[in-house]
């Protein structure tokens, strides 16, 4: 703390007024750049931006990995489908038609009995079927593997979107924080810089020592190393949030 004899000087006075000021409401935030967008950095963001409702919902229409668990969905869907029409791979079909003369065509065997005897003009139509034991045993069992895999990937897409929505929660109340604790750490910087100018003048006139401005230099820098990792933070959350969306969030400014 700094003290200065006499009567309070106007920097005296403007390093009271500013450490006893509410944070509530920021200075401008001089040099915050994010990406091209519109927003108004000392505003709060949460009313500039939809609700966290919304912004789900489009996360969980644009994000990748919840695409590919849906495509899984289908695929497990089309499998279970096509097995169930398996047994008619046993099942097969035939026509032929024949002309020329009306010829008998006979076959016989090496001992002289007939293996053959059809006439050689006209049409023939039939079908063959087979039923494979594993049809009979095997399909109640491949039916519920199947259906366990629709189920799986049922649940495999549950888990992506309660991942998705954590994430978003997570980022969104980082952000809006990052915000506040920006606005404070500007408050900061301003206050230690005064603190600073004050120091410096109280040392030209001999009222304190060069060690305690040394001091206060030292918490000014720290002040603004503050800022700077704050603001690095703000810039993290937004495109975090931004990257999670899947738009721009310039796209999704309340006007």
């Amino acid at each position: 703390m700094l003290y200065a004899q006499g009567q309070d000087s106007s920097a005296v006075r403007r390093i009271k007024s500013a450490q006893q000021a509410p944070p509530q409401k920021p200075h401008e935030l001089r040099g915050i750049i994010i990406d091209t967008i519109s927003f108004d950095p000392d505003v709060d963001l949460s009313t500039q931006l939809p609700g966290i409702d919304s912004l789900i919902t489009l996360a969980l229409a644009n994000n990748p990995n919840v695409r590919f668990e849906n495509a899984s969905i289908r695929k497990a869907d089309y499998n279970l489908k096509y097995t169930k029409y398996l047994w008619l791979n046993g099942m097969t079909g035939f026509f032929n038609y024949t002309y020329g003369n009306q010829t008998n065509l006979t076959t016989i065997n090496s001992d002289g009995s007939v293996l053959n005897n059809s006439l050689g003009v006209g049409w023939r139509a039939g079908f063959n079927f087979t039923l494979p034991f594993t049809e009979i045993f095997g399909r109640p069992a491949r039916i519920k593997q199947l259906k366990a895999e629709v189920d799986m990937a049922k649940a495999k897409k549950d888990d992506q979107i309660m991942d998705l929505r954590r994430l978003i929660i997570q980022d969104y109340f980082n952000l809006m924080a990052a915000q506040k604790l920006l606005w404070i750490r500007t408050q900061d910087v301003e206050s230690a810089k005064l603190t600073a100018e004050i120091a410096t003048v109280e040392m030209k006139r001999g009222k304190i020592h060069p060690q305690e401005l040394s001091r206060l230099k030292n918490l000014q820098a720290l002040a603004e190393s503050n800022l700077e990792l704050t603001k690095k933070d703000f810039m993290t959350y937004y495109y975090f949030l931004e990257n999670w969306v899947g738009v721009k969030l310039t796209t999704l400014k309340i006007k």
